[in-house]
């Protein structure tokens, strides 16, 4: 499966604030030189005996080696993959030293509590600077994140079953409109409007969701600070203070943090006063099947950032889920023949069932298809991103210490050994693993294993993966019964952007898309 790094995305993550840099450029010679045989030093003396795949020049500063992982990453990874036969590895990537561990080892790091998740996300995005609060939410010792997410979300699934398929109704007229005559868009773009309202109406509800200012903020405020925390990673330490005070991108990330405050603040206080005012009247005190409400539940009257909880929440999943449904519509409109029997099996289940419990838990095949399409094109070749709080010693005898980066080599989904014709999408590939008694319990879409990382594994495995595929159904029902997909003539290859060892889909992508007339009204299904 080749994969090609788009030199235009490249250049836009990194010529922005060009000018500004230009100010600092002599200061900046200065602190690299002094930096330099520090940095050179500490590559060669570092105390570990796991061997560096991609290592520096004589005298050659680590920074070169972060860009450069930028464009040709799944080289280095494939060929430290091929030299080191199953056995871990350290490589410079975007973000500095890493350790990679073999997809063997999954297994003994998977629930090892000295390898924090948080902290990582808090360490590489730089939590604790301002305008990045959402990161570093993350890692409170409160856990109120991870709480809200698994506790509150995903059990209250099937209670938002309803507002999230009529959401979908609403912005999918929106979006693609109701012309019986072929049209073409951006799909991404199309996809991410759609997930950013379907989410919106969860996380904020009905009072918030159609807010365009906030349905902006959702969509841009993930990409503008992955973009300024990796200028910040590749910037070495002494010289990030400059990146604060000159660059334009990080100015953006903490007006968008600030405009988040202003827009959800006035939306928390008013509900504070209308539960305050029914206490004190001995009435009901008005409760909301939102996100809002369940972190006011959870928090118990601690204190706690509202903005950058919903940020946090559009982080962890507004993006990702819009590529894993832009992946899987663009593999349909790819080969349209295979969208038939999908529509058969949402057609035949809903007539049944409506929108019941076990409705989306019982189109096996569209589960199996989604999981396909993640599978062939997943987030990156890498999972399971770690940091060592302590110095760890798995059972093979491999030391993991305190600080160091961790991640697994996450290369089994695309392993013909593992699935035969890897490259080939086939929709009916975990349907037919179910069968098999050895991987039953691993072929649906929300179970994680060692042959598929895309949702992570153990006790840090994606918490919020239950919501996510529930909304990628509802969204693919209403997408494949009321339209028609193919490519269109604009679109020569679907292959992903690839940003080091991370893929996404191509922003450029379009389809061809028409209204049909569905075979059974969703709007009027029962709901349980």
């Amino acid at each position: 499966m080749a994969f090609n790094l788009s030199s235009t995305d490249y250049k836009s993550l990194y010529a922005s604030d060009s000018d500004a840099l230009k100010q600092w450029l002599p200061l900046a010679a200065t602190v690299v030189l002094i930096c330099l045989s520090v940095t050179w030093f500490g590559l060669v003396y570092q105390k570990t005996k796991h061997p560096l795949a991609n290592p520096p020049h004589l005298f050659q500063l680590r920074l070169f080696k972060q860009i450069d992982f930028l464009r040709n990453g799944v080289e280095i990874l494939m060929q430290a993959k091929k030299k080191y036969a199953g056995e871990p590895f350290r490589m410079i990537n975007e973000l500095g030293e890493l350790l990679v561990l073999p997809p063997s080892h999954v297994q003994l790091m998977r629930n090892e509590e000295k390898l924090s998740f948080s902290k990582a996300i808090l360490t590489d995005f730089h939590g604790h600077n301002p305008g990045f609060e959402p990161f570093g939410l993350f890692a409170h010792d409160d856990r109120l994140a991870q709480t809200v997410i698994r506790k509150q979300l995903t059990r209250t699934l099937n209670t938002v079953t309803q507002p999230l398929s009529s959401e979908t109704t609403f912005a999918v007229e929106t979006i693609f409109g109701n012309s019986p005559d072929w049209k073409d868009v951006r799909i991404k773009d199309s996809l991410l409007d759609l997930v950013a309202r379907i989410s919106s109406r969860v996380f904020l509800g009905d009072a918030l969701c159609r807010n365009e200012d906030w349905l902006k903020i959702t969509k841009d405020y993930t990409v503008d600070a992955f973009k300024s925390a990796t200028k910040m990673t590749i910037v070495p330490y002494p010289l990030r203070f400059l990146l604060r005070w000159f660059s334009k991108d990080f100015a953006l990330v903490s007006r968008e943090y600030n405009l988040a405050k202003e827009i959800i603040t006035p939306v928390i206080e008013r509900r504070r006063e209308l539960k305050a005012e029914a206490r004190s009247k001995g009435e009901n005190v008005p409760a909301y099947n939102d996100a809002i409400d369940w972190v006011e539940s959870e928090s118990q009257g601690r204190p706690y950032d509202p903005a950058a909880f919903q940020l946090l929440l559009s982080f962890a999943a507004i993006h990702t889920t819009t590529d894993l449904l832009c992946q899987t519509l663009l593999l349909l409109s790819n080969e349209p023949e295979l969208i038939a029997p999908l529509r058969d099996e949402i057609i035949n289940v809903l007539r049944v069932e409506g929108w019941k419990k076990s409705a989306l838990f019982n189109m096996k095949l569209l589960d199996s298809a989604i999981k396909e399409a993640q599978r062939i094109k997943p987030n990156g070749l890498t999972g399971m991103r770690r940091l060592a709080t302590q110095t760890v010693e798995l059972s093979n005898n491999i030391t993991i210490h305190k600080g160091d980066r961790v991640m697994v080599d996450a290369t089994s989904m695309l392993d013909p050994t593992i699935y035969p014709e890897p490259e080939k999408f086939d929709i009916y590939r975990f349907l037919h693993l179910r069968e098999r008694a050895d991987f039953a319990s691993k072929a649906q879409l929300v179970a994680t294993s060692p042959e598929h990382l895309s949702f992570g594994h153990g006790m840090h495995a994606c918490p919020g993966r239950f919501f996510a595929a529930n909304e990628v159904k509802i969204a693919l029902c209403h997408l494949l019964l009321k339209y028609d997909w193919k490519l269109s003539p604009a679109t020569a290859s679907i292959k992903p952007v690839v940003h080091g060892v991370s893929m996404v889909v191509n922003p450029e992508n379009r389809l061809m898309f028409r209204r049909r007339k569905e075979e059974i009204d969703l709007e009027s299904l029962e709901f349980n």
